[in-house]
């Protein structure tokens, strides 16, 4: 057993740099309100107000309750079962699409109300009356050990005082997500006052022409309200990347969290995951000018995206599996395969099943009696647009627990300890057997 003691003392401040230009867009900013339906929340009238200045996305998915995998899943690819919003840590040998940005040098921040600092690790910021604003789950970044041990990642995590900042000294990244707090996402509230703080918060951005220059922003929810209906949300493009004769119009493309790797990938030309980033559907207002052709699913009207599926990350430990490897030979929307990094730390599972196949497959964990909708493990291979038919499609449980062992036994085991300081400093302890 080899054992690291690190201290990691973070003073960086990330400086923009230049843009790389994208085919549809040259900077993506997507905004996360909290928990509603569908149904619920499309006739607003700040939603109303919205969509009439850009595309309604009428059949955009989450991927299962709660929120925090549906965060996790929306930079990694997959939420590997998450099926709580309980403190996460995924291993360092698992990408995000931060991975795929930095192949360009694409700059990226996420910004994040009343978190305390940048690089802010802990569970929850609370003010002084005692109630909660700012929570780690809802930041995706956070949960991931490719982000948190590396410094200058950590330091991209920033606050909306940081926003603000950048916003006036025209200084913001091209790549932004944007958590509000759990008041003003309408967690702790309820959607009409999360509806009337998204609209006090974007209509000033929305008239800013110069940060609205090849600007397009994904408003959307993090997950729906109701388990019991399929996870539909309601979500909107919006900025200047969008023409006018595409306003107030409706796309009925279908869509998933799984969808912002994808369209990143697409405009940029970058390379993907090897996960489930791969055969999701890029925004058609992308692919019609990029020339990228969507799926339909294959098993839409078969999947409730309310269980999640067994995984990793999930609680129950009779529905723990280890962590699936990527499919080292899948091409993404970017028309590139696999990022190298990836390849790097998982080239010695190249000969292990996997449950990415790049066919847009819709997965969950069922009704908790019926698991047929669960992810399939099969050799890596290249893209399949739809699945195999008769035997080879079949899920064959004895031959997947043994390719999940294989996955197990080819990597080390590495365990972490992080302390949180009250400086703010963090002591990160390594294990490795």
């Amino acid at each position: 057993m080899s054992i690291i003691l690190s201290l990691v003392i973070t003073f960086t401040i990330a400086v923009a740099g230049q843009t790389v230009p994208g085919r549809a867009f040259d900077r993506l900013i997507t905004i996360w309100l909290g928990h509603e339906d569908f149904n619920s929340s499309v006739n607003n009238a700040v939603i109303n107000n919205l969509s009439s200045q850009g595309i309604l996305l009428d059949q955009y998915y989450s991927l299962t309750h709660p929120s925090q995998p549906n965060y996790v899943g929306s930079i990694g690819g997959d939420y590997f079962g998450l099926d709580h919003d309980n403190f996460t840590r995924i291993p360092r040998n698992v990408s995000t699409i931060v991975d795929l940005l930095d192949t360009k040098n694409i700059d990226w921040r996420g910004y994040f109300e009343d978190s305390p600092g940048p690089g802010y690790m802990g569970p929850e910021n609370v003010r002084s009356d005692g109630k909660t604003d700012y929570v780690r789950k809802h930041n995706p970044f956070v949960q991931y050990d490719s982000i948190n041990f590396n410094g200058t990642r950590l330091s991209r995590l920033l606050s909306f005082r940081d926003f603000d900042h950048e916003l006036k000294a025209n200084s913001l990244p091209q790549y932004i997500h944007i958590s509000p707090n759990v008041l003003n996402d309408g967690h702790e509230t309820t959607s009409l006052f999360a509806l009337n703080w998204t609209d006090s918060f974007l209509g000033p951005l929305l008239k800013n022409t110069e940060l609205m220059n090849r600007t397009l922003i994904l408003l959307t929810y993090d997950e729906s309200k109701t388990p019991e209906q399929p996870n539909r949300v309601t979500s909107l493009l919006l900025g200047g990347a969008i023409p006018e004769n595409l306003r107030n119009t409706t796309d009925s493309t279908l869509y998933t969290h799984y969808s912002i790797i994808s369209t990143v990938e697409n405009n940029w030309d970058l390379p993907c995951l090897g996960r489930y980033d791969v055969g999701a559907n890029v925004f058609e207002l992308v692919a019609s000018q990029t020339n990228y052709s969507n799926k339909p699913s294959p098993n839409l009207s078969l999947v409730n995206n309310s269980l999640s599926y067994h995984g990793f990350l999930n609680s129950d430990p009779a529905k723990h599996l280890p962590m699936p490897p990527p499919n080292l030979n899948l091409t993404g929307a970017g028309g590139q395969g696999v990022v190298k990094v990836v390849m790097d730390f998982w080239k010695n599972t190249a000969k292990n099943d996997t449950p990415y196949d790049g066919s847009g497959r819709l997965f969950d964990g069922g009704d908790g009696t019926n698991n047929q909708q669960a992810p399939q493990y099969q050799a890596q291979d290249s893209n399949i647009r739809g699945l195999k038919t008769g035997a080879a499609a079949k899920f064959n449980n004895k031959k997947s627990l043994a390719a999940r062992k294989n996955i197990l036994n080819s990597e080390g085991m590495c365990f972490w300890v992080i302390f949180g300081l009250s400086t703010g400093l963090t002591a990160i302890f390594s294990f490795t057997v």
